[in-house]
């Protein structure tokens, strides 16, 4: 009988005479390209069709072999064709029947037509689109509404390497349930139980040495960048999208990409400098980019910051984990310090009061310290121990 495609048949035989005949899947046979060949019943068995058209579904990358996104367990591990088969099956039924796993929840969360995912901002997209990758190979064929808070718990934490991933990942798991809820893919959203995993902003304020570096060492036009985060305390995207104010306007208005929201900030005379030294050209954007009037996508501008932080004169930054992004939180921060209320600095900064808080969680320590001391000052003689007296003769 002739064989499908990509299916061969090899025969061993033995010293004593005895034969067996072994057939195999493998596909881009005798190429660099070949796969590793996958065992299936003999042609006329019942499970030979099944499991061939298993093989005829399989997707291999340099981690393995993956079914319709569900990533399958090593080809030797004996979990392999059970997973596969149940992979197999979803596929089916979900092409049948319409079934909703997670799978056809992440597809329907990140389709284009959906307006939540067409507000996000591009960053937050490739983001989220990374965790909904993960989710597809993890749990393809497994049904959202038997998620458990401890199997969201147990998947963050086996990312827990990586604290930035693996809080992103929670952030995107919890979005999609919630999203999930009202159009029947679940009844409740189990993530919202969930610990996040400690470490996971990797970003600090800016010392006064990483500003020095920076004037010194920066183009004019990226150093103009940075004051302007550090200003306004808008995200990166956000400000290379800045709009030169016109003559005479005490203000800067911003349209957040993330929150769709525009702020209108105050320009502080400091500021005012820099946004004076901006080229005065035709071009109503206030940065310029290195080689054009300006910058058509915040990407061009994360390349032309990643090559200046990777010079030689910026290893400090590499060092010490110095981030564009932590310049939003010494706008938070230098705010705080002046007294401004939470709802001051997140008019200014496009952030919601909790945010804020999360930012300047050391500014409420360090305030809380002097206010303590300064009772302590006042306080004194009402508990200073009598031996201290005596010492000091007082």
């Amino acid at each position: 009988m002739e064989l499908p495609k990509h299916v061969h048949r090899v025969t061993k035989r033995r010293k004593n005479g005895s034969q067996t005949v072994y057939t195999f899947y493998t596909r881009f046979r005798n190429t660099k390209d070949a796969w590793p060949s996958i065992s299936l019943p003999e042609p006329l068995e019942r499970d030979f069709s099944k499991r061939l058209a298993i093989c005829e579904a399989l997707e291999k990358d340099a981690k393995g072999f993956i079914l319709d996104g569900k990533r399958l367990p090593d080809l030797k591990d004996k979990e392999f064709w059970p997973q596969a088969e149940k992979a197999m099956e979803a596929l089916i039924k979900r092409g049948r029947e319409g079934v909703k796993d997670f799978k056809a929840l992440v597809e329907a969360f990140q389709h284009d037509s959906n307006p939540v995912w067409a507000s996000l901002s591009k960053s937050t997209r490739r983001g989220y689109t990374s965790s909904g990758k993960l989710i597809i190979e993890s749990w393809g064929d497994m049904l959202p509404v038997d998620l458990t808070t401890v199997d969201a718990q147990e998947a963050i934490d086996a990312l827990g390497d990586t604290p930035a991933t693996a809080n992103q990942f929670r952030a995107f798991l919890s979005r999609l349930m919630s999203w999930g809820v009202p159009r029947g893919f679940c009844k409740i959203n189990p993530v919202e139980h969930t610990e996040k995993i400690p470490g996971g902003e990797p970003w600090t304020p800016w010392p006064n040495w990483a500003f020095e570096i920076l004037f010194e060492h920066a183009p004019i036009h990226m150093q103009r960048i940075a004051m302007s985060a550090f200003f306004t305390g808008q995200r990166q995207g956000d400000v290379i999208a800045m709009v030169k104010p016109k003559a005479g306007e005490s203000v800067i208005a911003v349209k957040a990409q993330k929150t769709k929201k525009t702020v209108w900030i105050p320009i502080h005379s400091a500021y005012r400098k820099w946004i004076d030294s901006a080229p005065n050209n035709d071009s109503v954007m206030l940065h310029e980019a290195g080689r054009a009037k300006f910058y058509k996508t915040a990407d061009g501008f994360r390349t032309e910051w990643q090559r200046l932080m990777n010079e030689e004169p910026f290893k400090p930054f590499r060092e010490n984990r110095i981030v564009f992004h932590g310049l939003r939180k010494n706008a938070v921060i230098n705010l705080l310090e002046i007294g401004c209320t939470e709802n001051q600095v997140g008019a200014i900064c496009n952030m919601s009061p909790q945010m804020v808080q999360h930012y300047g969680r050391e500014v409420s320590l360090r305030s809380l310290a002097r206010d303590a001391m300064k009772l302590m000052e006042e306080r004194w003689k009402d508990i200073e121990p009598a031996a201290f007296r005596n010492k000091n003769g007082t």
